[in-house]
């Protein structure tokens, strides 16, 4: 049996790549990075492999693993597949350039540049024989939520989720309903991450402190719905994405309500955080498809699942993001 994936390329050009073993290299190398507004930028690169093999970008910041989380996959990535010796460059507005630095502590290149809402930015990578890869993105315009009104409410907490894969023992029997307000630009398209965690935590006798926290978050408000993820996935319900477009409420203040589930601690200790990320186009769509493709089974019977890719010459997503962060203490 072997496994189909697709990559597809910022030029909507799709290229099909058949995998009969799983340490199979791509010719050519892939660039992971986020520009985060008031945050050094930094960049991943690494050769080419198979995307469930070397996993995702997420929108904290950091990598997540497809498949295993831990251990084999992770440790594949450090070994074999990530690229220390590159030349990096980051431009930025067209004129200032910078020379990034491999970093051995977060398997990245960094550089000195913080971005900023608005800086026009293109990543240059160069890596032996392999075909120069660029990319490049816009740093977009924070807009803002409001935290309008909070209640909390009575929600008995099953522990198990739908799908049956999460055991929610941090999770009370009281959940914050938090109606919220976006203020969204009419000047141009705009593409959003909301995240909504929830926090605690307990103090020992031995002075040491127990954190809780969680990302999951619920809504029956229509800009969350997604049919194509028809399948929940590690305690996120079905039908339901946190990444969204303002197609429905462009240039308009657009209310709706979310549920995040209280964390167990210690007495005053229980708050919320509210984000909402102002995202690109580009990691929009790459983190769309990510979404589905962590659901779908992928063998030699089912159908490919497209990975978004805006790296010219390479693989992988330069995305940008700026946010509006709200806390709520209960």
């Amino acid at each position: 049996m072997y496994i189909l994936v697709a990559f597809v390329l910022a030029t909507s050009c799709e290229k099909i790549i058949d995998f009969h073993h799983s340490d199979v290299v791509i010719d050519g190398i892939t660039i992971n990075a986020l520009a985060v507004a008031d945050t050094v930028f930094t960049a991943s690169v690494s050769k080419a492999y198979p995307f469930y093999k070397v996993g995702a970008i997420s929108g904290e910041g950091f990598w997540i693993y497809e498949g295993l989380l831990q251990g084999e996959y992770e440790q594949f990535f450090k070994d074999s597949a990530i690229v220390k010796d590159a030349l990096v460059k980051l431009q930025v507005n067209g004129t200032q350039q910078y020379n990034m630095k491999y970093d051995p502590v977060s398997y990245s290149y960094k550089s000195t540049y913080i971005p900023k809402e608005g800086d026009q930015l293109k990543v240059h990578v160069e890596y032996g024989i392999f075909p120069i890869a660029n990319a490049e993105v816009q740093v977009p315009q924070s807009q803002k939520i409001e935290v309008v009104q909070w209640e909390k409410v009575y929600s008995k907490n099953n522990y198990r989720t739908d799908d049956g894969d999460l055991y929610d023992y941090t999770g009370q029997d009281t959940v914050a309903r938090v109606t919220l307000r976006i203020s969204d630009s009419a000047e141009e398209s705009n593409f959003y991450r909301l995240k909504v965690r929830g926090y605690a935590h307990s103090l020992y006798s031995d002075g040491s402190i127990a954190y809780m926290h969680n990302d999951i978050f619920t809504s029956a408000d229509i800009i969350f719905k997604d049919e194509q993820l028809n399948k929940g996935y590690r305690g996120w319900p079905a039908y339901f994405s946190n990444i969204f477009s303002d197609h429905l409420f462009n240039g308009k203040d657009y209310e709706f309500i979310v549920e995040s589930r209280l964390r167990k601690g210690d007495e005053g200790t229980n708050y919320i955080v509210v984000e909402l990320q102002s995202i690109t186009n580009e990691l929009y769509y790459y983190l769309k498809s990510t979404m589905l493709y962590r659901i779908t089974e992928q063998d030699a019977y089912t159908e490919p699942i497209s990975i978004y890719s805006n790296i010219e010459d390479g693989w992988g997503i330069l995305g940008a993001v700026s946010s509006d962060t709200h806390s709520l203490r209960l």
